[in-house]
């Protein structure tokens, strides 16, 4: 078996080499290090996808890879191909001694310049939709410089189709990239060198022509300068049409010129067409002249619709007049309402009259509700009248409530009678409570008398508290006398205190002050007359006792009438 694959192998490489000996470019995967994400037994690894055998008879060949077959939700392939190459083409062989068109549905051909290909670029997705269209030996048109081509299967849930294999597998008998090294292309070798003119000297391996151009250049060898008028000088490659045109210009190539009627020259590169009008036109070309009746001559481009009207005017392009009852002739452009209405007129035309009786005849645009009343009227129109007792036969204009009411009356219409004894027949006009009371009278109604003793029959309103008392009273009520020491009888209303004290009254004060005087001189004598017996009894006796020195205890007043000793006052004078 080995000696009959070496046998193939060695036919089969003889084959590749002459045909590859005809083409321009050559297979760079051909012995390059490969990967997959599982083996399916060491036979059957990676590398058995670019070994050069085109056998593809999975089973007894051992010239195609296959990836473990168990549950995986995807499964991949990939060949390092040494360095950058620049891919014309890649070919696939799928095994053939095995419907395997199930498995090999839905894969995708990545080409990138590291081994994570989801950073690459996607070459080819297999859309395939029936079992039928998948094709086992497929040749892509894949024009990419790369390092890396991965082949990929993934298996989501739901799957894409019901007869996709649920499990993911590939089964790969050979994979060919045909292309040369980066800078290099044709004759098999891939010997000749790109053209200094292409973009990072990268050129088709085939035909040696550029596959980018640097800026401001085009053609296949990029060896032709873009119009000056594409913008920034940027055109396609192999048609030299530019992107952009500089402004004022259209066409392919941007020769042609732009309207003057476009705003700042500037026109649609492919139709001409302006992308906005000077002032006063419109139109794709910008040719026709806006309504005269436009505010500041402006319209929309497309339709000619002016943006807004002149004064007085109204309609898509300016020609109605506005109503003529609208306040300074000003209405919408497209309804036609009245923004406001002149002295005495309501609706959206303003077409409606004013009630007969609202102040300075205004009313509401919309509902034609006064915004105020004539004198002695009210309601929404005011059509009612204000109840008779209101002052002035002013009232409000929605309740009809009196804002004041004429003397002796209150509530919400003035209806009511104040209580008989408010001062000036005055109350509130919402609770009928007296603002004054007549003098004698005190409460919210004045319903209550003041007391008698009140000085001048006058008390507090809400107390019944006396405000002042005659002379000699004091209290909440002047019910309590004064004291007799007050002078004039007169004393503080809340405490009694006297204010002032009398004449007669500051004698006896002084009377009383005379006496404790006098009481207090009789006891300093009666003490020096005691000290003065000790002194003459020791000078003029030898006992040894000293009689005691009493005060005479037979003193009962101090009035005048009391019996004094003689020498009491000489031993005063004597010492």
């Amino acid at each position: 078996m080995d000696a009959m694959r070496v046998s193939f192998c060695l036919t089969v490489g003889f084959l590749i080499y002459f045909v590859q000996s005809s083409r321009s470019e050559e297979n760079v995967s051909f012995g390059k290090a490969a990967t997959q994400s599982s083996d399916h037994g060491i036979r059957l690894n990676a590398s058995r996808a670019v070994d050069g055998c085109l056998n593809r008879e999975l089973r007894n060949s051992g010239c195609c890879s296959h990836t473990d077959p168990r549950d995986l939700k995807e499964a991949w392939w990939q060949v390092d191909l040494g360095s950058l190459s620049t891919i014309s083409y890649i070919t696939i062989y799928h095994r053939s001694d095995f419907d395997s068109r199930s498995r090999f549905a839905g894969y995708q051909l990545y080409m990138s310049n590291t081994t994570d290909w989801s950073l690459g670029v996607l070459c080819y997705e297999d859309r395939s939709n029936t079992k039928a269209q998948v094709q086992m030996v497929v040749t892509h048109q894949c024009p990419y410089v790369a390092q890396y081509v991965t082949i990929y299967i993934y298996r989501g849930n739901p799957k894409r189709y019901v007869w996709y294999e649920s499990r993911a597998i590939l089964e790969l008998c050979e994979v060919q990239v045909f292309g040369c090294p980066i800078d290099k292309h044709g004759n098999g070798t891939c010997d000749q060198t790109c053209s200094d003119n292409c973009y990072g000297g990268n050129c088709d391996a085939s035909t040696g022509q550029c596959f980018y151009c640097p800026s401001e250049m085009r053609g296949s060898m990029c060896d032709l300068d873009c119009s000056s008028n594409c913008k920034d000088r940027v055109c396609d490659k192999d048609s030299g049409y530019c992107e952009e045109c500089i402004p004022g210009k259209y066409g392919n190539s941007c020769e042609q010129d732009c309207t003057s009627n476009c705003k700042d020259g500037v026109c649609a590169k492919d139709t001409s067409h302006c992308y906005k009008c000077i002032p006063g036109k419109y139109g794709n070309s910008c040719g026709q002249d806006c309504s005269s009746n436009c505010k500041d001559g402006v319209c929309v481009k497309d339709t000619g619709h002016c943006d807004g009207c002149i004064l007085g005017k109204r309609g898509d392009i300016c020609e109605l007049d506005c109503p003529v009852n609208c306040q300074d002739s000003k209405c919408a452009q497209h309804t036609g309402y009245c923004s406001a209405c002149i002295t005495g007129r309501h609706g959206d035309f303003c077409l409606n009259t004013c009630p007969n009786n609202c102040l300075d005849n205004t009313c509401e645009k919309n509902n034609g509700q006064c915004l105020g009343c004539t004198s002695g009227k009210y309601g929404a129109n005011c059509d009612l009248d204000c109840s008779e007792h209101c002052n002035n036969s002013v009232c409000m204009q929605i309740s009809g409530q009196c804002k004041e009411c004429v003397a002796a009356k209150y509530g919400s219409t003035c209806e009511q009678n104040c209580p008989p004894d408010c001062k000036d027949n005055v109350c509130s006009i919402n609770e009928g409570k007296c603002l004054h009371c007549t003098t004698g009278r005190y409460g919210e109604t004045c319903t209550f008398t003041c007391p008698v003793t009140c000085k001048e029959f006058m008390c507090d309103q809400q107390t019944g508290q006396c405000l002042d008392c005659y002379p000699g009273k004091y209290g909440v009520v002047c019910g309590a006398d004064c004291p007799v020491t007050c002078q004039d009888n007169i004393c503080n209303k809340d405490n009694g205190e006297c204010l002032t004290i009398g004449t007669d009254n500051r004698l006896i004060v002084i009377a009383v002050l005379a006496v404790i005087c006098g009481l207090m001189l009789v006891v300093f004598i009666t003490l020096e007359i005691c000290l003065f017996r000790k002194i003459r009894n020791k000078k003029g006796s030898s006992h040894k006792n000293v009689e005691p020195c009493d005060p005479d205890r037979t003193y009962t007043t101090l009035s005048g009438s009391q019996e004094v000793h003689p020498n009491v006052y000489e031993m005063i004078d004597t010492k």
